[in-house]
């Protein structure tokens, strides 16, 4: 199990990014935190820009998947995709993340 993290630019971006995921059966869950300020250095200069965050749960084997996806969808030149492995979960929450896509892997079939 893991979570990815991905910011874009906008809430619109945001959530087609994440119902791809949900939907294709890469991500069991998307969380879409909106409003974060992100201040940063790119193509010689700084920058401060308002960004939508997307905390991903899926699992490691998924992150090709995902990372394919958001840079397919991203309007980003770079897309920032970070895989964070998941130390412990409660044994529910990691059967559901399973659960959720192996499902979508069966109904994609």
């Amino acid at each position: 199990m893991c979570t990815i993290f991905t910011t874009c630019g906008s809430e619109e971006t945001a959530l087609t990014i994440a119902s791809a995921l949900v939907d294709m059966g890469y991500a069991a869950c998307v969380n879409i935190l909106p409003s974060i300020k992100s201040y940063y250095y790119y193509q010689g200069g700084t920058h401060l820009d308002e960004e939508v965050m997307l905390m991903i749960k899926t699992t490691r084997d998924k992150f090709e998947d995902v990372s394919r996806t958001i840079t397919d969808l991203h309007t980003y030149e770079v897309p920032e995709i970070l895989m964070v492995p998941v130390e412990a979960a409660s044994a529910p929450f990691q059967e559901w993340i399973r659960q959720a896509i192996v499902r979508d892997e069966q109904n994609l079939a």
